[in-house]
Parts: C-alpha cells; structure tokens; sequence
C-alpha cells in the first residue's frame, strides 16, 4: 500500500476540511483520526477515510507507533495542531523507523517561531519594517493590553492569548493567572492581515495576504476574510531569512495595520483555520505541502481574488464578533451575504454542516 498522509480531526476543522478537499482534488491518499464518534468530519464525504476514533485527547508515543505499524506503507504527519506538533518534536527521536514520517523542521526553529515571546526578537530581525506592540513590565500591567504566553504548551495544554480591552478584563484574568507563565502587550487597534504562505525545504515560496473582516471574541478564530495586497512587508526577505534559519513549512504571520504601520503579532507555523481560502486562490501553498513530502502533483486551478472569500457562518452567529474595519464598509446584507454564500461548509462535501458547525 502506498504512503499516505495522515489526518488529525476533532482540532482546526475548517483547516481540516480543506486539507480533504486538496487531497481529493490532487487525487493524493490521505487517512483521518477522528475526535470520537461524535466527531463532525463522519457527516463529511471523507466519513470512509477514517482509520481511528479517540476516546480522548491523550497522545503518547506506544499509541503512535501503534497506529503507524498497523497502516501499511507508511503515514505522513499533517501539522494541523500545536498540541500534537510539539508532541511530535519532543518525541521526535523515539518515533524514528515507527513509519510515522514528521515533516517538520527542527525542533529550535519551530520553537522559536511559535512561541509568542521567542517570536517577538526573531521576527523583528526578520522584518525590520515590522513593528513590536509595546511590552509591559512585570507587576506593571494595566488594561487595554493583550496576556501573552510565554509557552504555548504548558501542563499538557495549550495557552492562548488573553484579550483585555478594561481594567475590569484585565481583573477577571488575573484571577488564578500564573503570571510567570505570561507577558503583557499593549493592545493594537486597526486592521488585522494575515500572510499565508507556504516555505519548502527548497526554498520556494507560495503565497498571498488575507484581509480579515470578520473575527470571533477574544482574537479567536477568523469567521470572514478576502484575499488582499500585501500592506508594505518586504515578503522576500522574510522567507530568505526564514529558510537561511532552517525552517520550511507551513506559514501564517498576523499583522495589525495601525497609524500606517505594522505591529507584529504572531506566527503559526502549520496550518490555519481559514486555510480553505489558500486552496481557492493560492493552491500551490498545499501543491508545496505535498512535494515537500515527496507527492508530485498537477497544479489546480485558481479562483479570481475578487471572486473569493472565506466565511465560517457558525461562528459569525456566536456572540460578540468583531467586525474589523475593512469590514465596517460593508452593509449588514452583504456581511450576511457573504457568512452564507462562502461559508466553508457550505459545499457538496459538508453540506449536512452548513451554517450549523
């Protein structure tokens, strides 16, 4: 049987869902581990490609192995989640010859680049045109400002970011906060973008900028986006940095565009939530994927970017979203026309998940 890649559902699910569809598009081999039977991606298309259901979130490596001997020909790892990614790194060398294949690049790298303190230097370095939000001492925060970690995992669990935009946030988030595990930010105000891109081993670059219009509370997950220009990054001295410091692979970098600069705010290094929106208008980001992994495959087609929009209509309709303000320009009607039309479910292949996943 032939190497096939391998699919962590149950996390990251719009990503998820347009992993399945490059790979049936691409006609590439893929298997999935599903979150449980309760798992959404059994009311998919790819229902047939599921190979495990989890009774829980635990990972260990004598359950990987197991999983990876029990497959014939070989599985090829899809970073789709931080939690199993720096499993993954740290285990690295008890996985070898298991038949599990870990696409990903060192373990220093990766570190260094999703962290949200170890970023910071990094990426100023990088990008001399990219601006810092500006760090609060310790014992001395004060509202609005956003509570960063200073690991991503800790404990057995991931960290995210706390957004407090009042001193009464800022109380509620203290409360219980092991503030040794964060940093403070001041808060940036203005328009978030996104560069999604995709680095191979070799050194070419795909990718494209994302305007996003559209968010869930708390800096959350993106629910409307459009493709957009780049708003003034010098892209080619990125990734020649990037690939001079020995990473490849998946690549998304927010920026906030604020009194006609831009404020650096994270990197994930694998894939992001809105990633359908990559497939539509700049499918070589997973052609590169796939070749890094030994996959040769056709180029697919690409929609026009004013064609295109990605929308995930469940989340919009959660309380509290934020509108950004490319977004402000809109009428309601054509928010809404938007959240629907182009909701990432909202095709032969989800149809049962549309508007209500």
């Amino acid at each position: 049987m032939a190497r096939r890649f391998l699919v962590f559902s149950g996390h990251n699910d719009r990503a998820v869902v347009a992993l399945c569809r490059f790979f049936d598009q691409a006609g590439l081999p893929f298997v999935i581990v599903a979150a449980g039977q309760g798992d959404a991606i059994h009311r998919t298309r790819w229902r047939d490609h599921v190979i495990f259901n989890r009774l829980d979130a635990v990972v260990t490596v004598s359950w990987l192995r197991e999983l990876a001997g029990s497959q014939e020909g070989g599985l090829v790892y899809c970073p789709t989640t931080e939690f199993i990614n720096h499993f993954l790194l740290a285990h690295r060398d008890a996985l070898a010859g298991c038949g599990l294949e870990i696409g990903l690049p060192d373990q220093a790298i990766y570190a260094a680049l999703t962290g949200k303190h170890s970023s910071q230097a990094l990426m100023r370095a990088l990008c001399p045109d990219l601006h810092l939000p500006a760090t609060q001492p310790d014992g001395h925060w004060h509202a609005p400002c956003v509570l960063k970690p200073r690991a991503n995992v800790a404990h057995g669990r991931v960290l995210y970011p706390i957004l407090c935009r009042s001193s009464a946030e800022l109380d509620q988030a203290l409360t219980g906060l092991d503030r040794g595990a964060y940093f403070a930010q001041d808060f940036i105000v203005g328009q978030s973008h996104y560069l999604c891109a995709y680095l191979s081993r070799e050194g070419q670059v795909a990718s494209f900028w994302q305007l996003n219009l559209m968010q869930q509370p708390g800096g959350k997950s993106i629910v409307l986006a459009r493709p957009t220009g780049n708003p003034g990054l010098d892209e080619a001295r990125l990734f020649k940095g990037l690939h001079a410091q020995g990473y490849h692979g998946a690549f998304m970098l927010e920026v906030i565009e604020s009194g006609g600069q831009l404020f650096y705010i994270e990197v994930n290094p694998r894939f992001w939530g809105p990633l359908q929106l990559a497939l539509d208008v700049c499918p070589d980001i997973l052609r590169l994927f796939a070749h890094d992994q030994g996959f040769d495959t056709p180029g697919l087609p690409a929609l026009s970017p004013d064609r295109a929009a990605y929308a995930w209509a469940y989340g919009a309709n959660q309380p509290g979203c934020v509108v950004h303000p490319a977004g402000q320009t809109l009428m309601p009607a054509e928010l809404d026309h938007l959240l629907y039309t182009h909701d990432v479910y909202a095709r032969d292949d989800t149809q049962a998940l549309h508007a209500c996943h």
